[in-house]
This record gives structure tokens, sequence and C-alpha cells, in this order.
């Protein structure tokens, strides 16, 4: 009860609020990308796959992969867990199959022209990455996926920039061999999200630490 004296709660309540945020946008950002057609992110062309190979929706996918990734963060990793992990678990796999489906219904495939594919793709790209970089700067706890390179730096000793690619790698190969959806998509991802997302990372660092630590010192 002590502890609760000294939390700083405008600066808690201003982190969950970035997190939700940013866990709503990069689900619409990852809806974009599976409505648009044009391929995805490593980690969705894994999800894709699963959702190819199981039947399950991709939020049902998410939800089910979020869930096993968060008992593997409380079990191996329990330093990095935090509420936006938890917040990500429950919300990302409904609000990806919600915006999924709104976007589908009011663009079907079939109908639609390349450059509003585009354009859906471009959407993603930017709220994608906005998304991320929000949750990662409000400083809750990593996001369920984020478990696989920590863990591997961890256990392999390597730096995270190349874990980072040994997951991206293995999650990419493992959805592409369930035929999960590459494209142009993909491509744009890998190019384009690092230079949006820290951008944006660097910005939301610096308005949480203007915002006071969560505990204040006494």
């Amino acid at each position: 009860m002590d502890k609760l004296k000294d939390l700083n709660y405008r600066a808690l309540f201003i982190r969950i609020a970035i997190s939700i945020v940013g866990t709503v946008l990069s689900s619409f950002g990852v809806g974009c990308y599976y409505a648009c057609g044009l391929g995805t992110d490593p980690i969705s062309v894994f999800v894709d796959g699963l959702h190819n190979a199981c039947g399950l929706s991709y939020g049902q996918i998410s939800t089910i992969c979020n869930v096993i990734l968060t008992i593997l963060i409380f079990l191996f990793e329990r330093k990095h867990l935090g509420i936006g992990t938890i917040i990500g678990m429950f919300l990302g796999g409904p609000l990806i199959d919600l915006f999924e489906g709104m976007l589908r219904s009011n663009f079907p495939l079939t109908s639609i022209s390349l450059l509003t594919k585009l354009l859906i793709l471009l959407a993603g790209l930017i709220t994608t990455s906005i998304g991320y970089a929000l949750s990662i700067g409000c400083k809750m706890g990593i996001g369920c996926f984020q478990f696989v390179p920590i863990f591997l730096t961890d256990l392999i000793k390597l730096d995270i920039k190349y874990t980072q690619m040994i997951s991206d790698a293995a999650f990419f190969l493992i959805g592409w061999a369930m035929k999960g959806v590459i494209g142009i998509g993909t491509i744009v991802d890998v190019l384009c999200t690092g230079y949006i997302l820290g951008y944006v990372l660097d910005k939301t660092l610096e308005y949480v630490d203007r915002q006071g630590e969560l505990f204040t010192a006494k």
C-alpha cells in the first residue's frame, strides 16, 4: 500500500492511454495489410499461414499466439511483462478481425482498383508503424511477438538486431510455407517501417519521459 502512495497516477494513465491507442492503430494497420491482399509484414505472414492451415480468423490466430507468447514472457522474460503486454494480448486479435472485416466489406478485393489497394496498403504501413512505436514508447511491457528476439538475445548472446532478423526470417519462412500471402506489402514493410517507427518512437519516448517516472522518489 505504501508503494501506491508514490505512484504517479497521471503518468500511469497517460502510458496506458498511449498503449491502448498504439494497439488500436497497429491492429487497424494489420487489418489494412490483410484487406489489401498485397502482402504483409513477416509476423502477419506467419499469422496468415496459420489462418490458412487452421481455418480460424486472423484475430483468433493472433489471440492464441499472444496468449502462448505472454505465458512464455511470464516464464522466461518476466521483467519485460507489463500492462501493455496484457492490453495487446486481449485487444489485438479482436480488433484485427473487426477492422479487416470492415475494410473487406467496404473495399471488396474483387472489385477495387490497384490504386485503392495501394492506398489501403499505405494506410496500413503508416498506422502499423505508429502503433508499434506508441506501444514500445509507452514503456508498459513488450509486445507478445517481441518475446522471440529478446529471448534469443538472452539465450545465444547475440545483439538484438541480429536476433530480430532471425526471428523475422523464421516467422516469414514458416508463414510462407503455409501459404501466407507475400507481395509488395512485405517489401514495403521491411524497407519503410523502421524509418516511421524510429521517428515516432523518439517523439513518444520524449513525451513519456516528460511525464515523469511511474513512482516518485522520496
